[in-house]
């Protein structure tokens, strides 16, 4: 079963990542507000080019992954899905970015919920978010979602994360 190419939201509508997202993707990856939160750096034009090579793939190799999200007038303001985890072996993983004018808003929670409806409507019967411990803003994304921390992931590199997971609740 694979997710659907697009979704939408109370404010937004998220397509597929496409071939022609990459400068979008730059852009992101260049911006430390954003990075620090996730690679605590930011990333070369080549890495960047290596991610959105990764994502397309993914689409095509699992039947899900990231979708680009624009507001009713058009303009990108952030991205979000599912993904393989790299970090936890066998899990899948909810993910979210925003592009810093558009924190604040209740955004990154709309990208989060509707990742995770379709990750339950998908099958999985368990889906895990991991951040940046002194995140405090996504680990209140996660817990509004419904998400329970799980565990405290310590780092060499001094950035240490936490694990957070919901299960499927099943009805009827």
């Amino acid at each position: 079963m694979n997710a659907p190419p697009m979704v939408k939201t109370q404010h937004l509508t998220g397509r597929r990542v496409r071939a022609d997202d990459l400068a979008y993707l730059i852009e992101t990856d260049s911006d430390i507000r954003i990075q620090r939160w996730l690679f605590g750096k930011v990333q070369t034009e080549e890495q960047s080019r290596a991610r959105h090579g990764r994502w397309l793939q993914m689409w095509d190799k699992v039947g899900f992954g990231f979708w680009i999200f624009s507001d009713a007038a058009g303009a990108d303001v952030g991205h979000g899905g599912l993904f393989p985890s790299p970090r936890e072996q066998g899990e899948v993983e909810v993910g979210y970015a925003l592009k810093p004018d558009y924190w604040g808003r209740g955004f990154a929670t709309e990208i989060a919920r509707i990742s995770l409806e379709v990750g339950f409507e998908l099958g999985f019967q368990r889906i895990i978010g991991i951040a940046q411990a002194r995140n405090v803003a996504s680990r209140r994304v996660m817990e509004t979602c419904g998400m329970v921390l799980q565990a405290e992931m310590p780092s060499p590199d001094g950035i240490n994360g936490v694990r957070y997971a919901i299960q499927r609740v099943c009805t009827g």
